[in-house]
């Protein structure tokens, strides 16, 4: 017997949206709080309930499988969400243009580094986590986990300090990115 899942999760609290969210205004959020662009190719994507109930809508139109099979996705969509001292992002490298060129860098990109890094000389670097999704239409995207000491939470919280995303490829030159003040503010609030 196949089930289909709902529009809106409900197996758990952790992807509820308030009903008066409408797709514009998460889309908006995505776009605005969460995503910050490195290059043409390079997008990294902070997780949270808004960026996860996209991936659970993703989900529920691709699936038409049991309940069962699609548990496990639904378990690795929870571990994705931030707590304290502890952010996930989602790491795409778009496969447009020249096949070639986006094979080179999607594996530059994933053998390399990401870190955040401040002005107050705080670093934090992400760790590739080892569940990989690939889709010929988006490209691959892997997750990386970002861990803060309590010394960078607070910095984080601090608007005087300006913060970098720094992709780090062998071979690759890409201009460390200033993360957006509507990020910052939105990754501060996931750490509490």
């Amino acid at each position: 017997m196949t089930a289909t899942m709902p529009d809106v999760p409900t197996a758990t609290d952790e992807f509820t949206l308030p009903p008066d969210d409408t797709v514009k205004a998460r889309y908006q959020h995505l776009s605005l709080r969460r995503r910050v662009r490195v290059g043409s190719r390079i997008s990294v994507v902070f997780e949270d309930r808004h960026t996860l109930w996209f991936r659970m809508r993703e989900l529920n139109r691709i699936a038409r499988d049991t309940i069962r099979q699609v548990g496990p996705q639904l378990h690795w969509y929870q571990r994705l969400m931030p707590d304290r001292g502890r952010l996930t992002a989602a790491v795409t490298v778009s496969t447009r243009g020249d096949r070639t060129e986006a094979a080179q860098v999607r594996t530059a990109v994933t053998d390399g580094r990401i870190v955040l890094r401040s002005d107050a000389g705080h670093e934090v670097i992400g760790q590739y986590l080892p569940h990989i999704q690939s889709d010929p239409l988006i490209g691959l995207m892997r997750w990386c986990e970002f861990r803060f000491p309590t010394v960078a939470v607070e910095a984080l919280h601090d608007p005087r300090i300006r913060w970098e995303l720094v992709v780090e490829a062998d071979g690759l030159a890409f201009e460390p990115v200033p993360v957006p003040e509507t990020v910052l503010t939105s990754l501060s609030a996931d750490l509490g």
